[in-house]
């Protein structure tokens, strides 16, 4: 036993060492990586940071991004602790944001290749072969960190479910429950979503089969373990899941209370994301040869080509100055852009191909279907007669976008089919003519593909692109162009090529060996050797040294003239416009409280005002010639002035406008008016004047009953005090009036008190605050107080601890059992 464990151990820090060879300039030079995704979460979470180390606790709500909008999926710093941080803490302490998600995933598919009785160099090659994915490797440079995570622990949860189906009750328990519970913990969805799919898949092919067996027993005890197991670990991260479903009831991903258009989508209407938008980044039916071919769509957007391009020699006749690489359209692909297409690998897809013929296990069915099910999805809109009925009848299916990210289930099964089926056949467990009939049609399909690529790409593929024309490129640049599209991918159809003969020639060495048992180690090895490197050196296109920078030279977030401006400002609370791409910017809401952002789960009510009245202030704004046209032009921008934006940002380098007619913080309206429906709602904001007349939906008509507006000219409200959880104001009128607040409503957590009494307010002009205020002087607050996040967060918590607890008994217990079963003494 101790043996084994030394052994395991090795294997451990050989995984550690890869992942500090590939990411030696962060470990050996201190370096730090450039990631969009991490770079954007310091500017989003920035004012809920600075409250939490203030107050010394933590807001669910922040006023910097799109007006206000709830933090829940943003970040809740002081938030109750979550004790299986501790399951994964020594992993993520070597670094977080880079090496411990790729170690994570190598420890993982190890183990499941392990429960599944893989030899120790077979199950090293599987780890390797699915943690160095080219997406696992290009999602990290974006900074996808939650994504990569959960991407890791996908084969956590499918190596409990199979211990559970081979009745290792307690170790399937273990690894099922830390699976999912991690899964969730990290906290990107759409993934857990994906592996929930697949393992309902994968669950009824082992169901099918037990019934078949007539194993009812085993099959209603697996059955009940998981449910038990599954809700288990629901619990530690049952306040994700549920703020999850309590936003997306107003976010883009619910649906819409519009009956008319405010976009250009014509699709048809779910009560999810619109399909267009949700559809953006589908993988082209084309595309899939990247699986096999990596740089056969030309790599990523604004690749490269080198010195011996045609597109560098037409540079050089035309008389350009150029380097020793050219930047350019490289990428011919459906999508808008990409950082690299998804790469599996060329011995993966061989050994795939080969397991799919020399497997007898009827799981590897419902195995293959799996993976063509999650590569319909990733096609997306380029499969529309699947993936329309998809989005609107698959439940919950409709929340996500990006269909392409579909493609993590085939990344995890390609290699688990692949190795499982080279192991069986190291094992002697194939019989000679299954063998030759799979490496016949592995290197026939794998390896004729890559053949044909490599001598005649222009017989399948024209290296055309729809988005060509958008780049309008003279015809010499263009001809040059299409000439290196079709180089780049003859040149990796050879590389594949030269990959899958060797793969194919150990296997055959093997056939022919006459010591197989010592050939298998070798043939292990071999394969290991042969992935590492296929998947290495493509990784290296997309993140390398050159990726690094020294952490002295990241200032993302440096105050420039226009923000230094602003901030002289000292009232509590105000809004500001960039005009540079506001709806994708996170640089504003680091300093400011934005009328943009970047976050894609927005509130759906704020996305359709920047639809239906924000873009076309914009657009009105642009038309400005000068400074002083458009300060003039901003009295007719109601929406933006009714959301207090008091500078507008139209050159960083220069001092910021300010805006003489924002509304201000709060201020009371003269009259208003009950709208019918949302159409009529929204449709109003097109002519009345917010300032002077409030409109209201019908359905807060009980909070206005009885009540008539009699203006006071000397009536007066302002904000004394702003936290993004708590807002104050004082107030002073004579009569009765309605107020307007510049703060966006949300249903679910905002209270308003007056001189400490709870009263209710509710929704006016489509996205802000209304209030009926008595006569006299008051102190009006505004607290985000989400009793339910509160309670569930605690349970939440008190969960973990508990399961962490029940995880650490289970695993000394089956430790203690084995050692007494090595004693003689059986236990288990």
């Amino acid at each position: 036993m101790y043996k084994k464990i030394g052994q395991q151990a090795l294997v451990i820090v050989f995984f550690v060492v890869l992942v500090l060879l590939y990411f030696a300039p962060g470990f050996l030079d201190g370096k730090v990586l450039m990631q969009g995704d991490t770079t954007r979460f310091t500017g989003m979470s920035h004012e809920l940071l600075e409250h939490y180390q203030k107050e010394g606790k933590g807001a669910a709500w922040t006023g910097s991004m799109f007006s206000g909008m709830p933090a829940y999926h943003i970040a809740m710093y002081g938030a109750p602790a979550n004790y299986l941080d501790y399951v994964e803490k020594g992993i993520k302490m070597i670094d977080y944001q880079t090496a411990g998600m790729v170690l994570t995933g190598l420890i993982c598919f190890y183990i499941l290749m392990c429960v599944m009785g893989v030899s120790r160099w077979l199950a090293i090659a599987g780890a390797v072969a699915f943690a160095f994915t080219s997406y696992n490797i290009i999602i990290i440079i974006a900074g996808h960190v939650t994504k990569a995570y959960v991407i890791a622990y996908m084969p956590l949860t499918l190596a409990g479910m199979c211990l559970l189906f081979k009745q290792k009750w307690l170790w399937g328990a273990i690894l099922f429950t830390l699976g999912v519970a991690l899964s969730v913990m990290n906290n990107h969805l759409q993934i857990t979503y994906y592996l929930f799919l697949f393992c309902i898949l994968f669950y009824l092919g082992y169901a099918f089969r037990m019934i078949r067996e007539k194993a009812y027993s085993n099959l209603l005890k697996a059955s009940g373990i998981m449910a038990a197991c599954a809700i288990l670990a629901v619990l530690p991260n049952i306040s994700n899941l549920y703020f999850n479903y309590e936003q997306a009831q107003e976010s883009m991903r619910g649906p819409s209370e519009l009956t008319i258009a405010t976009t250009g989508d014509t699709s048809k209407p779910s009560n999810g994301l619109e399909q267009d938008y949700a559809f953006e980044w589908s993988y082209g039916k084309g595309e899939l040869l990247t699986l096999l071919i990596p740089n056969v769509y030309g790599g990523e957007s604004g690749g490269t080509v080198d010195s011996s391009s045609e597109l560098y020699k037409a540079l050089r006749a035309k008389g350009a100055q150029v380097g020793d690489e050219i930047q350019t359209y490289t990428y011919w692909g459906d999508q808008m852009f990409t950082s690299g297409p998804v790469y599996f690998g060329a011995v993966v897809c061989f050994l795939f191909v080969l397991g799919m013929f020399v497997i007898r296990n009827p799981i590897k069915w419902w195995i293959f279907g799996a993976s063509i099910f999650f590569i319909f999805l990733a096609l997306g809109r380029n499969l529309m007669w699947f993936n329309d009925f998809m989005f609107h009848y698959l439940p919950m299916y409709n929340k996500f976008r990006t269909p392409s990210m579909a493609l993590v289930i085939p990344e995890m099964t390609f290699p688990l089919i692949g190795i499982w089926g080279v192991s069986l056949v190291l094992k002697q467990k194939v019989d000679e003519k299954l063998l030759k009939k799979g490496l016949f049609w592995a290197l026939g399909i794998t390896g004729g593909i890559s053949l044909i690529l490599w001598l005649m790409p222009t017989a399948f593929l024209n290296f055309h692109s729809a988005l060509d024309a958008h780049y309008q490129l003279p015809d010499w640049y263009y001809n040059a162009l299409l000439q290196d599209r079709r180089s780049l991918a003859s040149a990796d159809a050879l590389r594949s090529l030269i990959f899958i003969l060797l793969g194919a020639a150990l296997l055959f060495w093997f056939y022919t060996s006459s010591n197989k048992q010592k050939t298998a180690t070798f043939v292990g090895i071999g394969m290991l050797v042969l992935i590492l490197a296929d998947l290495w050196t493509v990784d290296r296109r997309y993140l390398s040294e050159k990726n690094y920078v020294q952490p002295r030279t990241v200032e993302p977030y440096k105050a420039t003239p226009a923000d230094v401006e602003i901030l002289k400002d000292k009232d509590p609370s105000y809004r500001v416009l960039n005009l540079n791409n506001p709806f994708q910017d996170s640089n504003t809401p680091y300093y400011h409280k934005s009328i943009g952002g970047y976050h894609p789960a927005k509130l759906r009510r704020y996305q359709e005002l920047i639809d239906y009245r924000l873009m076309p202030e914009l657009r009105l704004i642009s038309q400005a010639k000068t400074i002083e046209g458009l300060v003039d032009t901003l009295q007719y921008c109601p929406s933006l002035n009714m959301l207090n934006t008091r500078y507008i940002i139209y050159n960083p380098t220069q001092a910021p406008i300010r805006n003489p007619y924002a509304f201000g913080n709060a201020w009371f309206v003269d009259e208003y008016e009950l709208a019918e429906n949302a159409d009529a709602e929204i449709a109003a904001l097109n002519s009345l004047n917010p300032l002077r007349k409030a409109v209201v939906d019908k359905r807060f008509a009980s909070d206005l009953t009885g009540f008539t507006i009699q203006p006071d000219s000397a009536a007066q409200i302002s904000l004394e005090s702003y936290k993004p959880d708590h807002l104050v104001y004082k107030s002073k009128a004579a009569t009765e009036q309605l107020a307007v607040f510049s703060e966006i409503y949300y249903p679910y957590g905002w209270k308003a008190y007056v001189d400490g009494e709870l009263l209710p307010h509710f929704r006016v002009d489509w996205t802000l605050r209304g209030m009926r205020l008595p006569a006299g002087e008051h102190t009006i607050e505004f607290k985000f107080e989400p009793d339910t996040y509160n309670t569930i967060a605690s349970v939440a918590s008190i969960s973990s601890a508990i399961i962490l607890l029940l995880l650490i008994a289970a695993m000394g217990y089956s430790l203690w059992a084995m050692i007494k079963k090595r004693n003689g003494d059986i236990l288990i």
